[in-house]
């Protein structure tokens, strides 16, 4: 499927169903000999109809930032609950084309199948990059809590709820990888309470919409 048929919204019946039939195609299973050392968080702030979108690659060997890429972009969809992906994932898809030092595996500021379609932005930005790629988000969306699970409403573990400094990090599979594996690596990223790649990108999004605001 296209990048721009993965992305179409029509109507949000529409859209759900094209989110049941991607879901499918899904990978809940690390490649093999998958040991990821750079790892790209990416996040965007928004004002009105433009986008400021940011990726920063964390360095989780040296434990820093080796770069970071932001991009200023119209937006093509408005917002609709449960259908994030179809809003922010072309932008994502985007950045991600921009990076020169080629991630191992992306976090995504979302949910991934931690979703009542199993098809949260993680999924649809892995789908289309054909990458492994994380959701990490800041609230969660769908399922119920059970400790550090996250369980869908058969009792199926869908997510890892990591907390770090009082904060909770709700994790999902986005697409190539285990959720043991995701949890690990969101996990190994924490520095002073945050995923450093994710919470970088977010700083830098927010500033570039500060700068365009003025």
């Amino acid at each position: 499927m296209t990048s721009e048929k993965l992305f179409q919204f029509v109507d949000t019946a529409h859209a759900a169903s094209l989110q049941r039939g991607l879901s499918t195609h899904v990978k809940c299973i690390d490649d093999p000999g998958f040991k990821p050392r750079y790892m790209c968080g990416m996040d965007a702030a928004y004002e009105g109809d433009t986008a400021f979108v940011s990726a920063s690659v964390w360095d989780a060997v040296n434990k820093e930032i080796a770069e970071t890429v932001t991009i200023v972009n119209a937006v093509s969809n408005k917002y609709v609950p449960g259908f994030l992906g179809f809003r922010e994932g072309p932008l994502l898809v985007k950045i991600a084309e921009k990076i020169r030092q080629k991630p191992d595996v992306f976090l995504i500021d979302g949910q991934g199948v931690a979703h009542p379609r199993r098809f949260g932005l993680a999924c649809h930005v892995g789908l289309a990059l054909d990458r492994p790629t994380i959701g990490v988000a800041k609230s969660r969306l769908y399922g119920k809590s059970d400790d550090s699970k996250i369980l869908d409403p058969e009792g199926e573990v869908i997510g890892r709820i990591l907390t770090a400094q009082n904060r909770k990090f709700y994790v999902s599979v986005g697409h190539r990888i285990s959720l043991e594996t995701a949890s690990d690596l969101v996990e190994k990223s924490l520095v002073n309470g945050h995923p450093s790649p994710v919470r970088q990108a977010h700083l830098e999004s927010n500033r570039a919409k500060q700068g365009g605001s003025d």
